[in-house]
């Protein structure tokens, strides 16, 4: 046994000794692993941390530098904020049902501020205030400051510390859309007026144009402008020199001096006369506009102002001044910032633009931004012309009205039959040429108003362009056996007949409708049809009174129509104003027209009629081709004022919404 133990535990030990060398080796061989993925890990980092700002799933500090306090110091309770948001949540909404509005309104930011990156919370607080605040109140000044508290919300934050989150911007384009250009609120039209007032103030009214070039070079000033107005009005340039002048006269280089402009420098209003005429040349207001008329400083004048605008387009508004370029000059066309239709599809098309690639979102959400920019661009068809007289005092007093413009006919028929390609290409229903099988039954709707307004408004480029859909139809819109619908095999001019006296059943298409027929005398007074002209005004006068017998009982403007004569001289400034016309044509229009309705129209027009005549080889004489009415002095003095909003009834505005 002696022996035995002897020989047996020298090899033991040696066993043991082998075991804790290769233990040591798999140790050293394991940490040199680890370092090396330690360090492969280390260099892959940048480009993992890029990809999780890129899917927003941590906080990028590019998108919230100058995070307000609050934010910061709630973002960091931890797994207590959980527990936070459901007690601030539930307090608001019972507030909100108490009718303590103000107070539940700081709950629901602060629920926003407990999750700044849960675009759920600013969807939720938007739509509080834009909607279930907002028609709880009585005045319209009241309801439209909750309806912009939603608009601020979304736009100054919930975008901003979310900016691929296309839910936010669907959320800010329906209310766009749906409260403020739509017509289901009942103070939709206070809303329009304010809106169209506070765009005017910013990029002042639009300029008298003969066709859109000339417009997208307007714009493109304020485009190309220097960003950084302290910069700039703090150098020692001329435009500093302006500025300075200015500020001295009471005309800071903000929105002040924007509103100014914007009241006192219109297309319409000749500033010579203004200051030739004023009763003290030493008036302030004199001073002002000497100065922002001298010729010898316009170019310092109108950099200052397309800096302004510029600034206040980026920093109140949000707005990007180059994307708004983008979508008129390249994608859409000429669209009036004055109305809230071009609003929805910037904040449309920017989400589609921001979310592309970003797979962090619901594919509804998608599907239904991308649904806007058609709603929209259809809507901008029949109400898409906005004639404005702004009240810069009370907003609510303005007038405000939308005639078609049937110029954004061709892009909305481009943007359907290429969603159909990117979206239905591999349905085994989709056809080539049409806009997939989801979308080709409003598609065919749009398609019939968009014949009736081209016919309507004429001219043979109209012509052309509406039998050219009307064959689209023929072709693409067959019976289910394959058969061509009998409503297609009329004349285009029966087709219309038939298909237009349903016009009338619903407020989308009355309006269009009874103004189809003012545009359709318009041009046969342009032709010298005066007898049919005349019948044409009277078919427009007696649809409107139908459509009257159905709202006289109304209690707010909602339905409401403007009265014919008004309906008449807004189309006659539209007609005139319109580049496609042939400037012919509305000389003999303007011949032609009853002179009641050239002395509505006259004072209005005649700057553009004037830059119309000048623009001809050889020039016009003005007084020859738009030659003034007679009884002018006269109708000045006892025509009251007829660009002031719908009169409203005589009750207040707190019992008006009460039985």
């Amino acid at each position: 046994m002696p022996q035995l133990a002897k020989f047996q535990l020298p090899q033991h030990m040696a066993a043991r000794r082998s075991a804790r060398r290769r233990e040591s080796n798999v140790q050293i061989v394991g940490v040199a692993i680890a370092v090396v993925c330690l360090a492969g890990a280390g260099g892959l980092l940048g480009r993992i941390n890029e990809l999780r700002k890129e899917h927003q799933l941590v906080v990028d500090p590019s998108t919230i530098k100058g995070l307000p306090p609050d934010i910061a110091l709630l973002g960091k309770l931890g797994t207590f904020r959980a527990l936070a948001i459901d007690w601030a949540a539930i307090r608001a909404q019972r507030l909100q049902d108490e009718g303590k509005f103000y107070e539940a309104l700081q709950l629901h930011e602060t629920v926003c501020a407990l999750a700044p990156r849960f675009p759920g919370v600013w969807s939720n607080a938007s739509w509080n205030m834009a909607y279930n605040i907002s028609v709880s109140k009585y005045s319209p000044e009241e309801r439209w400051r909750w309806v912009k508290n939603g608009i601020t919300i979304l736009r100054d934050k919930g975008i901003v510390y979310n900016p691929r989150a296309v839910m936010l911007y669907k959320d800010l384009s329906w209310i766009y859309w749906h409260k403020i250009a739509d017509f289901l609120d009942d103070e939709h039209l206070n809303y329009k007026r304010a809106l169209a007032v506070d765009m005017e103030r910013v990029l002042g009214a639009p300029p008298v144009t003969l066709n859109d070039d000339e417009y997208f070079a307007w714009f493109k000033k304020i485009v190309d402008a220097p960003q950084d107005l302290q910069k700039l009005i703090g150098g020692a340039s001329e435009v500093a020199a302006v500025a300075a002048d200015l500020k001295a006269l009471g005309l800071t280089p903000d929105e002040v001096l924007l509103e100014f402009v914007a009241e006192r420098i219109r297309p319409e209003l000749q500033i010579s006369d203004v200051v030739e005429h004023a009763a003290d040349p030493e008036d302030i207001d004199v001073r002002r506009l000497a100065l922002l008329t001298d010729k010898r400083r316009q170019e310092s004048v109108q950099t200052l102002l397309a800096a302004i605008r510029s600034d206040v387009l980026r920093h109140r508004l949000k707005l990007d001044p180059e994307f708004m370029y983008e979508m008129m000059a390249d994608r859409y066309g000429p669209l009036d910032w004055r109305n809230a239709y071009s609003h929805a599809l910037y904040w449309s098309s920017l989400g589609n633009k921001m979310s592309r690639g970003f797979q962090n979102q619901s594919v509804n959400d998608q599907l239904n931004n991308a649904r806007f920019v058609l709603i929209v661009l259809r809507q901008i068809i029949l109400k898409g012309r906005v004639i404005l007289w702004p009240n810069f005092d009370d907003a609510f007093l303005s007038y405000i009205e939308m005639t078609p413009d049937t110029r954004f006919i061709p892009a909305l028929f481009d943007a359907y039959i290429k969603v159909g390609a990117d979206l239905f290409s591999d349905h085994p229903d989709y056809k080539e040429g049409t806009p997939g099988p989801v979308f080709m039954s409003g598609f065919v709707t749009a398609m019939h108003t968009w014949i009736h307004l081209l016919l309507l408004e004429g001219g043979e480029a109209n012509r052309a362009l509406a039998e050219k859909y009307y064959a689209w139809l023929r072709e693409h819109n067959p019976h289910p056996d394959g058969r061509v619908q009998e409503r297609y095999l009329q004349t285009l001019d029966e087709f219309v007949t038939t298909e237009i006296q349903a016009s009338l059943q619903t407020y989308r298409e009355a309006g269009p409708y009874i103004r189809g027929f003012v545009r359709r005398a318009l041009k046969q007074y342009a032709l010298g049809l005066t007898n049919a002209g005349n019948v044409s005004v009277s078919r427009a006068q007696k649809a409107f009174e139908i459509w009257q017998i159905d709202t006289k009982v109304d209690i707010n403007e909602r339905r409401k129509l403007q009265d014919i004569p008004i309906v008449i001289r807004d189309e006659i400034e539209s007609y005139m104003t319109q580049p496609t016309v042939a400037p012919l044509y509305k000389a003999r229009l303007w011949k032609n027209l009853p002179i009641r309705f050239q002395q509505m129209s006259y004072d209005h027009l005649l700057p553009y009629l004037e830059r119309l005549c000048d623009g001809q080889d050889p020039k016009w004489k003005v007084e020859l081709a738009f030659e003034g009415p007679p009884g002018m002095e006269e109708f000045r003095k006892t025509t009251p004022d007829y660009r002031g909003a719908l009169k409203r009834d005589e009750r207040d505005q707190g019992s008006r919404y009460k039985p």
